[in-house]
């Protein structure tokens, strides 16, 4: 009987171990619960997670290469990036600039023109006859013609051609002179002469006179003021009025156009 309590009281003790090696098998699978609790699992990266990452990564490669100039082709390509659109500015700005001083220069030019224009018309209109004029050519003063003697009427017509007005210098003549100035001056007319009748080689109504062989005059002019018109050495035509009126530069107009002496 005492062996039987001693073998039931050694599975009981037995038992009681056995349990409490259960609790403790318990109490660590608890411990390790709480462990897990406090400690962060790591992520782990899928195949299609991980494309998706390197997808992102060379996308944003792209968009940096777009937006930025890569430093080795700045190196090689020197200031192209850049500079030429400082340099474009720079050549706009000198032509700009170049244009400006040509306008400046040329409406400069054409208004020192007209100025010059205006002061020989308002000169030419503004001069009137007066004592001054009675014994002066205004063509010669003003520098439109040359003076001119009965000695020098053979060297006169000697080239290929020439012009000379026989005048008397009165008031009418005068103001013809100032007409005949404007159409010498477009048509640039060098070879144009004035002859006196106050020349003291005789009369050019007088066919026999030395100033009317000087002059090439087979008969005597009739009246005066006329223009005579010389070619190569020889008397071309005389610009006189049939009717005895006074002479007008239209006349002379007539003659230049005959003879196509035009500018």
């Amino acid at each position: 009987m005492d062996e039987k309590k001693k073998k039931t009281t050694t599975k009981k003790t037995n038992t009681k171990t056995s349990t409490t090696n259960k609790t403790g098998v318990k109490k660590t699978t608890t411990t390790k619960k709480r462990m897990a609790k406090k400690t962060t699992p790591k992520k782990t990266v899928t195949p299609k997670q991980s494309v998706k990452v390197e997808k992102d990564i060379f996308e944003e490669k792209i968009i940096e290469e777009k937006t930025s100039f890569p430093e080795e082709l700045k190196e090689t390509k020197g200031v192209s990036y850049e500079e030429p659109k400082k340099e474009t500015k720079a050549v706009w700005n000198e032509s700009s600039h170049l244009k400006t001083i040509i306008m400046v220069v040329v409406s400069f030019l054409v208004l020192a023109v007209g100025v010059i224009v205006a002061f020989i018309k308002a000169e030419e209109s503004g001069a009137s006859y007066s004592e001054k004029w009675k014994d002066k050519s205004y063509l010669v003063e003003k520098e439109y013609a040359a003076s001119l003697t009965c000695d020098g009427i053979s060297n006169a017509i000697l080239g290929s051609q020439a012009f000379i007005l026989v005048t008397s210098f009165s008031e009418e003549e005068f103001h013809l002179e100032k007409d005949l100035a404007r159409l010498i001056r477009e048509n640039h007319i060098d070879d144009f002469y004035v002859y006196s009748l106050n020349d003291s080689c005789g009369s050019v109504t007088d066919a026999s006179s030395t100033a009317s062989q000087n002059l090439l005059l087979t008969e005597g002019l009739k009246h005066t003021p006329a223009i005579l018109y010389y070619r190569d050495g020889k008397l071309e035509e005389v610009a006189l009025r049939e009717d005895e009126k006074m002479l007008e530069v239209g006349d002379f107009q007539k003659l230049l156009d005959i003879y196509e002496i035009t500018k």
